[in-house]
């Protein structure tokens, strides 16, 4: 940039991993913020079953509850949909419904990886792709994480809408099964990073010259 436009232009901050003693650091370009808007939320099943247990082990942190910029239709299971678990489902039909609230954590790669095998990515039941998201209090960062999408249809989309998936909607869910192992041992692999816990602008800095290279998981402030 010009020297007279460099003072009105705000580079975008880089992330500083906190030093660590113990196993390396994994590089951020290998792990993985996603938004979870059901049983993967903190004190619900899936969170015990697997994502609190990845925390636990240092593979996953929480950075924040988080609300979807844009609209999209939230519904419990219906009966009929086997398996009838009144399990919340988040339809891919943007601009439907209104943002959905929910949980942002980062992920090492082996978490992400069970995350994927819990959602049925490899089956076809549910998809994972990236929106937007506003991280709550602050300075209100807007993210870009993956979420996942099950697929719409007419059925569905005229059931009745949820923005929260709370306690109440919780108390009538019934997990389709006991604890999968291969999932658990995939939230247990040993760790190799500590990720970055705090998002506030106190820890984010410029090292060295100014890069145009953001965080791939940070969008906007």
């Amino acid at each position: 940039l010009p020297k007279a436009a460099q003072s009105e232009y705000h580079y975008p901050a880089r992330v500083v991993l906190p030093a660590v003693e113990g196993p390396p650091q994994l590089a951020m370009s290998t792990s993985h913020a996603i938004f979870v808007y059901g049983t993967l939320k903190r004190g619900f099943t899936n969170y015990t079953r697997y994502l609190g247990v990845a925390e636990t082990e240092g593979k996953a942190v929480f950075l924040g509850e988080a609300t979807t910029t844009s609209r999209f239709p939230m519904t419990l299971r219906p009966p009929h949909l086997v398996p009838a678990t009144n399990a919340p489902l988040l339809l891919d039909s943007e601009g439907v419904g209104e943002p959905v609230c929910g949980e942002v954590f980062e992920v090492d790669d082996s978490t992400l990886e069970a995350m994927d095998l819990l959602e049925g990515i490899r089956k076809g039941k549910y998809h994972r792709r990236n929106i937007q998201v506003r991280l709550q209090g602050g300075d209100e960062l807007v993210i870009d994480c993956g979420t996942y999408f099950f697929p719409p249809s007419e059925d569905l989309l005229t059931l009745p809408r949820l923005n929260t998936y709370g306690t109440e909607e919780h108390a009538i869910y019934s997990p389709s099964g006991p604890v999968k192992e291969e999932i658990r041992e995939l939230c247990q692999r040993s760790h190799v990073f500590k990720p970055v816990k705090d998002l506030s602008s106190e820890s984010l800095s410029v090292i060295g010259r100014p890069s145009f290279t953001s965080p791939r998981w940070l969008v906007a402030a």
